[in-house]
C-alpha cells in the first residue's frame, strides 16, 4: 500500500492515533515528546492541576509502553518524579541529553508560608531515575529574583562537588531538542533562559544561564554564569522575557523572548556568543504590532544555521488567529528566498486560523520546515483543532502534503490542543497535544499522532 505524506501513520497505535491512557500511571497530557534515534518516543506529561510530580514514559515505535527494557523502577516503562514541596505549574519543557537522559524545566510555587515561586530544571538518566550527580538530587531550583539570578540552595549544595563525568560527547544542538527552555551543550554544560527582575533599572529582563555539568553555575559565561537580554529598541519602561533558545554549530546562541514596551507588545530574537557576550554581528529580530505577536518556538538548520521561527498573533476577528513564521539566515539578517525576506503571516484553517506552536525542520535534507500548533487565536471556540503544515522555504505551502499542504488532526466530540512537533530519525512526524472537553473546561486527556513525512 502507498502511503502519502501527511497521511496518519497507521503502524502507530490505533491507525496513527494514541489516546493518552494508561491504567499503569494517572497523567493528564503529554506535554512533550521526544524522538529516539530509534524511533522510540520519551514522553513528558503533567499530573492533575498544580502538583508536585509528572510521569515520563518510554514508548515503543508501535506506541506501547516500554516494558522490560531497563526504563522505569522494575522496567515499567514509566517513571514518576516527585518534587516534594514543590507544585508544579504550566507547560513542561523538555530536551534530550548525550547520555540518554532528559532535562525539564517547568514553573514551581512553593506552598505557605513562603509562597515562593520560580522555575526548576531537573535532570533524568537514562533509566528514569534522577541524576543525582546534578543538584541537589537531581533539582536545581531558581526563584524568581533580581538579576543576575543567585545561586539557590540547590545550586550552592552542588558546588562542592565535582563535575559529573561525561563519557560521551553530545552532537550539536539540532531541531529534535530546539525551542526548550533548557538544552544541553557539545561539553555537557547546561544553558537555561528565563527571566528576571533588575532592580536597579526597574525592569524585568531576559536571562540566560548556563550551567557546569553538575547544576552550579559556569563562571566562564559572561563571567557570573549568566546575561540579561538587552533590547536597545525598548524605553526606559520596557520588559522583556526570554522564552526559548537554540545553539548554532560554532556555539553560538540564538535567543527568542516576548517584550511590552508602553502599550506595545512584540517578540524578539538576539545572539550570545559561546563565553555569554552579546553579539552585535547578529542582527536583532523584531516582530511588533497591535496583533500582539508572540514566538512559540525556534529550530536550527543543521547544515547551515538558517533560523525558523514561528509563533502566531492575533487575526481580524476576535476569535481568529495568524501563523507566524520567521526564517533567518545564520547571521540573523532576514532569509532571502523566504517570504522575500518578510515575516510570514497567514491564515491555514479557513475563516479561523490558527496560531503555531511548534516546528522542526524535515525532509531527508531538511529542505522542508514543519509546523503544528491550534486552530483558532488566543481563546478556545468549539472548532478548536490541531493543526499540522509543511512549509517549502519559499514561505509557500507545500502541495505534496497531503495535497493541500496541511492537515487537521480533529476527533469527534474532542477539542484538540497541540503542544509538541519533531520529525523522527525514520521520516515520521509525531505531534502531541490535550484534550478538552469544551471550550469552557480545562485539559482532561491527551493524545499523540504520527503522521508520514
Amino acid at each position: 500500500m502507498t502511503v502519502q505524506a501527511g497521511e496518519l501513520d497507521s503502524t502507530f497505535a490505533n491507525d496513527g492515533k494514541l489516546d493518552w491512557a494508561f491504567p499503569e500511571f494517572v497523567s493528564i497530557a503529554p506535554q512533550v515528546v521526544l524522538p529516539l534515534a530509534d524511533g522510540r518516543l520519551l514522553v513528558v506529561a503533567n499530573e492533575s492541576g498544580v502538583f508536585p510530580g509528572f510521569v515520563v514514559a518510554r514508548l515503543t515505535e508501535k506506541g506501547q509502553l516500554d516494558v522490560g527494557t531497563g526504563f522505569g523502577e522494575n522496567q515499567q516503562g514509566f517513571a514518576r518524579i516527585l518534587t516534594g514541596e514543590k507544585l508544579l505549574s504550566g507547560k513542561f519543557g523538555a530536551s534530550l541529553l548525550s547520555n540518554g537522559g532528559l532535562l525539564v524545566t517547568v514553573d514551581y510555587m512553593s506552598q505557605p508560608p513562603s509562597y515562593e515561586s520560580g522555575f526548576i530544571a531537573i535532570q533524568l538518566l537514562p533509566d528514569g531515575r534522577l541524576n543525582d550527580g546534578f543538584g541537589e538530587d537531581g533539582v536545581v531550583t531558581f526563584p524568581y529574583g533580581s538579576v543576575p539570578v543567585t545561586l539557590s540552595r540547590a545550586a550552592t549544595a552542588a558546588r562542592a562537588r565535582q563535575n559529573v563525568s561525561r563519557n560521551t560527547k553530545p552532537a550539536v544542538q539540532s531541531t529534535a531538542n530546539s525551542g526548550a527552555s533548557g538544552i544541553e551543550l557539545p561539553d555537557g554544560k547546561i544553558v537555561l533562559v528565563y527571566f528576571g527582575f533588575d532592580d536597579v533599572a526597574q525592569q524585568t529582563k531576559g536571562l540566560v544561564m548556563r550551567l557546569n555539568p553538575d547544576g552550579t553555575f559556569d563562571g566562564t559565561f559572561n563571567k557570573i554564569g549568566s546575561a540579561t537580554v538587552e533590547l536597545a529598541e525598548l524605553g526606559p519602561a520596557g520588559d522583556n522575557a526570554a522564552r526559548g533558545l537554540a545553539v548554532q554549530a560554532d556555539g553560538s546562541l540564538v535567543v527568542y523572548g516576548d517584550f511590552h514596551d508602553e502599550g506595545t507588545f512584540g517578540t524578539y530574537a538576539v545572539r550570545f556568543t559561546k563565553d555569554g557576550v552579546r553579539d552585535d554581528k547578529f542582527k536583532t529580530a523584531i516582530v511588533s504590532s497591535d496583533r500582539l505577536p508572540i514566538f512559540r518556538d525556534i529550530a536550527v538548520r543543521k547544515k547551515d544555521g538558517i533560523i525558523a521561527l514561528i509563533g502566531g498573533q492575533n487575526g481580524e476577528g476576535f476569535l481568529e488567529g495568524e501563523g507566524v513564521i520567521v526564517v533567518l539566515s545564520a547571521d540573523g539578517s532576514p532569509h532571502p528566498l523566504f517570504n522575500n525576506g518578510q515575516p510570514l503571516c497567514t491564515k491555514v484553517v479557513p475563516e479561523i486560523g490558527q496560531n503555531w506552536s511548534s516546528c522542526a525542520f524535515g525532509d531527508l535534507d531538511e529542505s522542508k520546515l514543519m509546523v503544528a500548533g491550534t486552530s483558532g487565536g488566543g481563546f478556545a471556540t468549539d472548532e478548536m483543532h490541531a493543526v499540522c503544515a509543511r512549509y517549502r522555504l519559499t514561505g509557500e505551502l507545500d502541495p505534496t502534503f497531503n495535497g493541500s499542504g496541511w492537515v487537521s488532526f480533529d476527533q469527534a466530540e474532542k477539542l484538540e490542543n497541540s503542544l509538541d512537533l519533531h520529525v523522527t530519525a525514520q521520516n515520521k512526524i509525531v505531534i502531541c497535544g490535550e484534550y478538552w472537553k469544551d471550550r469552557m473546561s480545562f485539559a482532561t486527556s491527551g493524545w499523540i499522532a504520527r503522521f508520514i513525512a
